[in-house]
């Protein structure tokens, strides 16, 4: 699994359920299947106050490449 595959899943957790328990439940089960150095996206998401809104917040930054 790489970050991409993460940061879907997470959009998909805040899309489908709407809630900050859902995104970070669905981050907890993805944090171990990263390599580490790439963990630290996903542990800001699961200790943040509000996932919901820093994955929104990370679906306005992507950089989607055509």
């Amino acid at each position: 699994m790489n970050l991409s595959d993460v940061v879907l899943i997470l959009l998909l957790a805040a899309r489908i359920h709407g809630t900050d328990e859902a995104v970070r439940a669905s981050a907890k089960s993805c944090v171990k299947k990263l390599p580490r150095g790439k963990r630290d996206l996903v542990y800001s998401v699961i200790n943040s106050r509000s996932p919901m809104e820093l994955v929104a917040l990370m679906a306005e930054n992507l950089d989607l490449d055509d």
